[in-house]
């Protein structure tokens, strides 16, 4: 993903705000950086099409306050990152308000800020894939986990929200079949993969009313692959 150019007055302002030795007193929110926030949300809008990195859920609206600007490495932990290109990214409120502080890094001491995959535990915008690591077997309904770093992601960014809808959400118990296809996973180690396989099979086929037949159908075909 190619990261925000700042230009003229804006670039004046980071480089200023970049030579403060006491960041944590900038806010984010001041009107003075507020052209500067909308040239990053733009930026990103149009980068990423319109679509959360993370949910990969794809909202054109006409406002872009229906979106937030995300940083990856919290402002709050880290604010002498808050404009640089490579942490930010857009995301839509609801895995920000999800991840909000939540810790990205494998280690949270690091005074530099890191331009490599190796240091996140996150699947990072800039410099990994998406696909590595994340399927989307049925956007806002259905992800398949691939790697330890797509694993943290789904739960830092909450993606298991989705699963409400099918009986798994964090508060609420699923159906039995899908209960002991979860059961048998984690006592059977060796094909934990089988098993999470029949577990989206079971989920898309009982909610193939509000996926769509086709689209069940469509994922199910994939899985099998």
């Amino acid at each position: 993903m190619n990261e925000v150019i700042f230009l003229g007055e804006d670039l004046d302002l980071i480089n200023e705000f970049n030579s403060l030795k006491d960041k944590e007193s900038v806010s984010w929110s001041d009107e003075k950086y507020s052209h500067v926030r909308q040239i990053i949300k733009n930026h990103y809008l149009d980068e990423q099409d319109y679509t959360c990195f993370f949910c990969r859920q794809r909202i054109v609206v006409n406002s872009n306050r229906a979106w937030d600007a995300e940083h990856i490495i919290s402002k709050s932990t880290h604010p002498g990152f808050m404009f640089e290109p490579k942490n930010l990214c857009i995301t839509c409120p609801d895995c920000n308000n999800e991840k909000r502080d939540g810790r990205v890094l494998d280690r949270e001491s690091r005074v530099r800020f890191p331009k490599n995959s190796t240091a996140y535990k996150i699947v990072h915008p800039h410099f990994d894939s998406y696909d590595d690591h994340l399927e989307v077997i049925v956007v806002g309904k259905l992800y398949r986990i691939k790697t330890p770093k797509g694993r943290y992601t789904y739960r830092i960014y909450g993606l298991d929200r989705f699963m409400m809808d099918a009986g798994l959400c964090r508060e609420e118990k699923g159906s039995d079949k899908v209960q002991k296809l979860m059961q048998s996973a984690l006592m059977d180690s060796k094909n934990y993969e089988v098993y999470e396989e029949k577990v989206l099979e079971e989920l898309l086929l009982k909610h193939s009313k509000k996926i769509g037949s086709d689209t069940t159908l469509d994922a199910i075909r994939n899985l099998r692959q």
